[in-house]
Order: C-alpha cells, then structure tokens, then sequence
C-alpha cells in the first residue's frame, strides 16, 4: 500500500474570485476520509463549493470534472443542489443570472484504502482563461506521516507551508509540457501576482513573497498554477507574517 504524508495547514473557507465569477470552497482542498480498515465501505460526501455570478450580466459557463488514478471499485459523484448530477469528462452548461449561486459537491463510495485526483474546471462565460480546481482524496488509512506525499501530478506541494517569508515550489514536465509552461501565483481575488518563466523539465523555484513589482505582498492564502501547452495544475499555499 502506497502511504501519504498529511501536512497540516491551516482549515478555512477559500474564496476565489476570477472576473465576475466567485468560487467559495468551504473545506481544504486535500480530503482525508475515514479509515477504510477501521470503517469498511462508506461514501463521503463534501460540503457545498458555491459558485456565484457576481457581475451585472447573465453569463454562461461550462464546468466539467473529472478524475484520475481512482481505485477500482471506487465511484463518485458531483452534483447539484438540485439533484442534478453532472458527467465526468463532459462540460455542462451552466446559466448564471446576476446574483444566481450554483451549489456543487462530491459524493465518494469509498470500498479500498486508497486515494486519487480530481480536477473541477470552469470556462466560458465572460472567464478570461479556465479556471482549474485541483483536489485530492485519501482514506485517512492511507496517509502516514513518514513517507513522501505525492499530491498531483507534476506539482508538488509547496514547502514550507504555511511559510514566511519565502518557500520552495517544486515541478516535473516532459519535453512536450515545457513549451509555453510556467507558474503564476494568484490573490484570492484571482489577480496575477507573480510569474515565472523560463522552467526545465524537472526544478523548482522560490518565492519570496513579492509581486512582480518587488513589493511584498499580504499574508494569506495564494494559489499557484502550473501552465504548459499540455498540462493545467493549481495548487494552495499560505504566507503567514
């Protein structure tokens, strides 16, 4: 059985805003569920991602899930307040009036120890770029503070975290996912705070807590995102002063 490191951040309500589209997420973006060997089967269920169209006009998005590396046997849902449930790997359309709040959460019937990646991503409307949302799951039974924590894909967790005043971001692309890649770090209001260019296939770089103009930033909860001609990751961190 593959064991997870559990770093241990800080719990709040994270609210992005991209354009006139915010997105509230009320639980920490890597899951920890319940014990499998101490429970057996169960199915878990997230509290409710609220997505709001803050703007003065009606707008249409997509949003489209999916997942991978999940353990046979295992499913999940995502659906709507209203009982709706969406398809994986189909982007649905969804009609937001000026004020209107679309509800949104998992359900996960859990039936092994294990955990895997899911991936929510918001288009269209009036979004400049995709917003991508990158999530974990894991049997608390396959965590263990001893080993290496693989959280996604490409991008690691950043470390320390939460930090002050600088931490490190680590990476791995292929010679494909390196064309146009970089990382950016976002406010919560979905503001680019600072890039990086000019990556190699397998590094890591550091922030130290300034925006592109050299000037620190406030503490709080950043995101930062992996971009590349193939790939699209985001991840959270916290600057603590």
């Amino acid at each position: 059985m593959k064991k997870l490191v559990l770093f241990t951040v800080l719990v709040m309500s994270l609210s992005f805003v991209f354009a006139d589209l915010e997105v509230d997420i009320p639980f920490d973006m890597d899951i920890i569920g319940q014990s499998f060997a101490a429970n057996g089967a169960y199915a878990y269920e997230t509290d409710w991602i609220t997505i709001t169209n803050i703007g003065s006009t009606t707008e249409t998005y997509t949003l489209e899930y999916s997942y991978d590396d999940m353990p046979a046997s295992w499913s999940m849902s995502t659906c709507n307040s209203g009982g709706v449930c969406f398809m994986p790997n189909f982007p649905a359309p969804i009609e937001l009036n000026s004020g209107d709040i679309l509800e949104i959460h998992f359900i996960i019937n859990v039936a092994s120890t294990g955990g895997y990646t899911i991936n929510v991503t918001l288009d269209e409307g009036d979004l400049v770029e995709p917003i991508s949302l990158d999530f974990t799951f894991n049997t608390e039974d396959n965590v263990s503070a001893d080993d290496e924590l693989v959280l996604l894909p490409n991008l690691s967790q950043n470390y320390p975290n939460p930090f002050n005043p600088s931490t490190t971001i680590s990476y791995e692309l292929t010679q494909q996912e390196l064309l146009n890649a970089s990382i950016k770090i976002y406010n919560t209001k979905g503001q680019i705070v600072r890039t990086f260019n000019d990556l190699n296939t397998s590094g890591s770089i550091v922030w130290d807590g300034k925006d592109n103009n050299n000037n620190i930033v406030n503490s709080g909860v950043y995101l930062y995102k992996l971009d590349s001609i193939k790939i699209s990751k985001t991840r959270k961190m916290i600057l603590i002063k």
